[in-house]
C-alpha cells in the first residue's frame, strides 16, 4: 500500500518543472535527508527555529538544487484519523434465503488503498458477521482477505466499520451473514481509506505569573510564551490540592505586549482532579499565541494552590518526496505569501509521519533581499543640485529685473 502512494507522489515531484517561488524570502535552510538508495517519501519535522521565524503556515517552500519547487503535504500529529473516500462501483448486490447480504464491488485502480469498509444498515437489535473477500476479476473465485462484526442495540450501541486488510485484489466482496435478531437491510455502503496519526507533544517554554481578583472570585494565570508558538495542545497543572471541579476560561494574544483588548477568547474548559494523584490537564487547541491567559473560577472555595504549569504543542512538519541525489532547501519568512496547492496534499496519507525516514533542517543563512530603490539625484549630489538652483534662482532675478526695467523705459517714452 505504501509502495503505491510512492510511486504515485515521486512522479508527481518528477513531473514538477515550475522555478524557484519568487518574493522576498528572508531565511533559507539546507534540507538534511536521511540514508535512503532510491527516492521516497521522507519527513521533516519543523523545529522551533522554523516555526520562529513565521507569520503564516503558508510561508514554507522546498526549493530543490535545481532552483524548481518541490511540493510537499504538511501535517500535525496531535492525534487524529486522516480519512479518503475511494471511489467504488457496486457491480452486484443480492440477498440470500436466511437474510444474508452478498455485494460485489470494483475498488477500480486505488484499490490497496481501501482498509475500511462503512456499511449503512436498516434495522434494530441485530448481530452479524461480516466476510471480506478479494478477487482480481469479477468472475474469480473469492480470496479470504478477514471478518468482522457488525450489530446495533436499540439504536445505540453499534459497530457498522470492518477493516480491510492489506491486499492486492481490484474486487471485495462482503458477505452480510445475521448470527442475531432480524437481519438488517444494506441502504449503502462506504469505502475509505484511513490512517491514524498518533500524537506526537513537544515541550513549550513559559512564564508563569498568577493573581487572585477576589471581587470577581477568579484566578488569574498569564503565560508568556516569550515569542510566538504554534498548535498548542494541552497545559499540564502542578496543583497541591487533592480534589477540584473549576470552570476556565481560555484566552489569547499573538502580540508581544498585549492590553485587555488584545485577547481573544479560545474556549471554556474545567480544571479537575477527582482522585489524589492524577495528572491535571486543561486541553487546547490555540495556534498561534504568544500569550496565553487562563481565569479560573473559584467561586466561594478558595484558590488553588498553583506551583507550575507545562505547555505542550503537537509537533508539524512537512512530507515530502526526495531523491537522494538532490538537495533541497526550506524557504521560508515571506509576509503575505499565498498558500500553496499540491497534488500531494489531497493524496492518502497511508503511512503515520513518525514512521517515515526522518530529515532535519541545518543552519539557517538571510537570503537577499530586494535592494531598496536608490536616493533621488538630488541627495546623492546636493552641491550640484545647490549650485544650479542658485543658478537658476540668479538668472530669474535678473530676468525679473530686466523685465521691470525695460517697462519704466517705455512709460517715459509715452
Amino acid at each position: 500500500m505504501r509502495g503505491i502512494l510512492l510511486l504515485v507522489v515521486a512522479s508527481l515531484a518528477a513531473s514538477v518543472s515550475a522555478d524557484a517561488p519568487k518574493g522576498e524570502w528572508r531565511t533559507a535552510r539546507p534540507i538534511i535527508l536521511p540514508v535512503m538508495t532510491a527516492p521516497g517519501l521522507v519527513y521533516l519535522p519543523l523545529d522551533a527555529e522554523a516555526l520562529d521565524g513565521v507569520e503564516s503556515l503558508s510561508e514554507y517552500r522546498i526549493v530543490s538544487g535545481n532552483q524548481t519547487e518541490t511540493p510537499y503535504r504538511m501535517v500535525a500529529e496531535e492525534g487524529r484519523k486522516e480519512r479518503v473516500i475511494i471511489p467504488a462501483k457496486i457491480v452486484s448486490q443480492a440477498t440470500g434465503r436466511t437474510g444474508e447480504i452478498l455485494v460485489t464491488l470494483d475498488l477500480g485502480p486505488d484499490s490497496r488503498l481501501a482498509n475500511v469498509v462503512k456499511l449503512d444498515l436498516a434495522g434494530d437489535n441485530f448481530r452479524a458477521r461480516v466476510v471480506l473477500e478479494g478477487a482480481q476479476a469479477e468472475g474469480q473465485e473469492g480470496l479470504r482477505l478477514g471478518e468482522g462484526l457488525v450489530y446495533r442495540h436499540e439504536g445505540k450501541f453499534e459497530q457498522t466499520r470492518a477493516s480491510i486488510p492489506a491486499h492486492e485484489q481490484r474486487f471485495l466482496r462482503i458477505t452480510v451473514a445475521p448470527l442475531q435478531g432480524k437481519p438488517p437491510r444494506l441502504a449503502g455502503l462506504e469505502i475509505s481509506s484511513e490512517i491514524a496519526i498518533p500524537r506526537n507533544l513537544l515541550a513549550v517554554p513559559a512564564r508563569l505569573s498568577q493573581r487572585h481578583d477576589p471581587k470577581r472570585r477568579v484566578t488569574v494565570l498569564d503565560l508568556d510564551l516569550r515569542k510566538l508558538a504554534w498548535d498548542l495542545a494541552e497545559a499540564e497543572f502542578d496543583v497541591k490540592e487533592q480534589a477540584f471541579d473549576r470552570p476556565v476560561t481560555v484566552e489569547m494574544s499573538a502580540v508581544p505586549q498585549p492590553k485587555g483588548s488584545d485577547y481573544q477568547w479560545v474556549g471554556d474548559g474545567r480544571l479537575r482532579r477527582l482522585e489524589a494523584g492524577r495528572a491535571v490537564v486543561l486541553p487546547l487547541s490555540v495556534r498561534p499565541a504568544r500569550w496565553l491567559r487562563i481565569a479560573i473560577a473559584n467561586g466561594d472555595d478558595r484558590p488553588l494552590t498553583i506551583e507550575s504549569v507545562r505547555l505542550s504543542r503537537a509537533r508539524r512538519g512537512l512530507i515530502l518526496s526526495a531523491d537522494p541525489k538532490s538537495k533541497y532547501e526550506l524557504w521560508y519568512g515571506r509576509r503575505g505569501a499565498m498558500e500553496p496547492v499540491y497534488d500531494i496534499q489531497r493524496l492518502p496519507l497511508t503511512t503515520p509521519p513518525a514512521k517515515l525516514a526522518q530529515a532535519t533542517l541545518g543552519p539557517a543563512r538571510k537570503m537577499p533581499v530586494k535592494p531598496p530603490p536608490p536616493p533621488p539625484w538630488s541627495e546623492r549630489h546636493p552641491a550640484v543640485f545647490w549650485a544650479i538652483l542658485v543658478a537658476v534662482l540668479a538668472l530669474l532675478a535678473l530676468l525679473i529685473v530686466k523685465a521691470m526695467r525695460s517697462g519704466r523705459t517705455r512709460r517715459s517714452e509715452t
